[in-house]
């Protein structure tokens, strides 16, 4: 099965789906999305993400929207159409009312690791709507791009002090002074892939400043789909010794399996 795509109301053909030019989040990124991993034709951790999208529409009074019923009805019908092995699954919502559900089979590597870039100024601490995952995406895009453009494969996004918040494209946890320590949701995105790893790990809560998260003896990002993957360098320097360490091995396989229902 290659992609799949609902729109308002049942499976559409992805060549024929197309969005009202009025459509509050083509005007003005007015709506929100959830990125989830699929696996056998379901969504493994839909609860938590549908939780986490009911939260930010009540946290921004959007309205209308489509009903929990029908958003949870096309995610599971895009999820079941995608059948066996792996799936990435994109949910949008607009106060249109819009109801997009796209899906896609999706390969993972096990052992991938990454390398990162830092961004100074690309988070800022106290910035609510970074706390939601609103279409209005385009500076975490161009951080993303910044990373690409230097050969590097995602960016993390520093205040203007240097201190560490979240990666272009996931939550980031950093073993430090023997501690695992992640930055709290402070203008970052709640991920979550980070809310499990906070319920399967002793893990302390602090924007690292630049001395402390460049030491770090292990680095690893969070998201849904990808799951937990380990940052093996920064800026052209080693994280540590430049592998997978054991703690990241072991939240690595945990989330594996949180992600894939096991």
């Amino acid at each position: 099965m290659s992609r799949v795509v609902w729109l308002n109301g049942g499976l559409v053909d992805p060549a024929a789906a197309c969005l009202s030019i009025d459509d509050p989040g083509v005007r003005s990124g007015a709506g929100l999305f959830e990125t989830m991993r699929s696996r056998g034709g379901r969504v493994p951790l839909l609860d938590r993400h549908l939780a986490r999208l009911a939260g930010s529409i009540g946290a921004l009074g959007m309205d209308p929207v489509p009903t929990p019923d029908a958003i949870r009805t096309a995610v599971e019908g895009v999820a079941a159409s995608l059948g066996p092995g792996l799936g990435r699954v994109r949910l949008t919502v607009t106060p249109a009312p819009t109801l997009l559900v796209e899906g896609e089979p999706f390969t993972l590597d096990p052992g991938a690791v990454l390398t990162a870039v830092s961004v100074r100024s690309a988070w800022s601490p106290g910035r609510r709507i970074a706390e939601h995952k609103t279409l209005s995406f385009l500076a975490w895009r161009d951080a993303q791009r910044r990373a690409q453009d230097a050969g590097a494969d995602i960016a993390l996004l520093l205040d203007g002090e240097g201190r560490l918040g979240e990666a272009s494209t996931a939550n980031v946890f950093c073993v430090a002074g023997g501690a695992l320590v992640t930055a709290p949701v402070d203008g970052i995105l709640p991920g979550v892939t980070r809310g499990l790893v906070l319920e399967l790990a002793d893990v302390r809560e602090e924007a690292l400043d630049e001395a402390a998260w460049r030491a770090a003896d292990e680095m690893f990002v969070t998201s849904a789909v990808r799951g937990a993957v380990p940052v093996v360098s920064c800026d052209g320097r080693l994280v540590g010794a430049g592998g997978v360490g054991p703690v990241t091995a072991m939240v690595r396989t945990a989330v594996a399996a949180a992600l894939d229902g096991a």
